[in-house]
C-alpha cells in the first residue's frame, strides 16, 4: 500500500490525502420525481468517468435540476477537483473542467493550495491498484472516505509538482503522436491488402 519508509528526495514528504485535500461524497435525487431530472446541473457517475476520452470532465450523461440538487446531499465542487469512482468499479478518474456534483458512487478530491490538481490526478492514477485493495463489501467492492483520508502519498514542493506534470504531459504527447502514426501505418497496410488483389484480377 503506502511506503513511508522509502527515502524521498529533499523537500518531499509523505502526507495523508486527508491532510492535503478535502474528500467529498455524493448523492442521487429520487428517480421517481420528474422535476429533479433533465436540468442543467452536471451530475457525475462512475459511468461518466468510465467513458472519458481524456482526463477532463466537461459534461454528464444525465443532469439534475436545482430542485434535484437541493433534495439530496450531493455537493457542488469547483473546476479543478479530482473525481474518482469509489465503487462499481473503483478507480475511474477525471478532473472537473466545470462545476459539478457527483452521485454516491464517486469521491471528489478538492486539493489544498499546496497541491497541483494534475499532480494529484497522476499520483492517484499510479495508486489505483492500492486503492482497489482498500475496497470492501459483499455485493460490490467500495472504498470508503475514511480509508482514502488515511492513504499516504509522496508530495513534493508545488514547483516540483508542476515540473513533474509538465514532463509527464510532454511524454504523453510523444506517445500519442507515435500511436497515431502506428494507426496510420496500419490503415495504409489494410488499404494496400484490400487493393492488391484487384491488380491481379482480369
Amino acid at each position: 500500500m503506502t511506503t513511508p519508509e522509502k527515502k524521498l528526495p529533499n523537500g518531499w514528504q509523505w502526507v495523508k490525502l486527508g491532510d492535503v485535500c478535502e474528500i467529498l461524497s455524493g448523492s442521487t435525487p429520487s428517480s421517481s420525481v420528474a422535476e429533479y431530472w433533465n436540468g442543467d446541473v452536471t451530475w457525475i457517475t462512475p459511468t461518466d468517468l468510465g467513458q472519458l476520452k481524456d482526463k477532463y470532465i466537461n459534461n454528464s450523461l444525465r443532469k439534475i435540476t436545482k430542485a434535484g440538487y437541493d433534495s439530496c446531499s450531493t455537493i457542488m465542487v469547483a473546476a479543478g477537483s479530482v473525481v474518482m469512482s469509489s465503487r462499481a468499479p473503483i478507480g475511474h478518474l477525471g478532473i472537473a473542467n466545470v462545476p459539478l456534483c457527483v452521485n454516491q458512487g464517486c469521491k471528489v478530491f478538492v486539493p489544498h493550495k499546496n497541491v497541483n490538481t494534475e499532480f494529484l490526478y497522476y499520483d492517484l492514477l499510479t495508486r489505483i491498484e492500492d486503492i482497489k485493495a482498500l475496497g470492501s463489501g459483499a455485493t460490490f467492492q467500495e472504498v470508503s472516505k475514511a480509508k482514502l483520508l488515511r492513504l499516504e502519498i509522496p508530495l513534493p514542493p508545488l514547483a516540483e509538482q508542476r515540473r513533474i506534470v509538465a514532463a509527464l504531459e510532454a511524454q504523453m504527447v510523444v506517445v500519442e503522436q507515435a500511436r497515431n502514426a502506428a494507426e496510420a501505418i496500419l490503415e495504409a497496410v489494410k488499404a494496400l491488402n484490400e487493393n492488391l488483389p484487384r491488380k491481379f484480377l482480369p
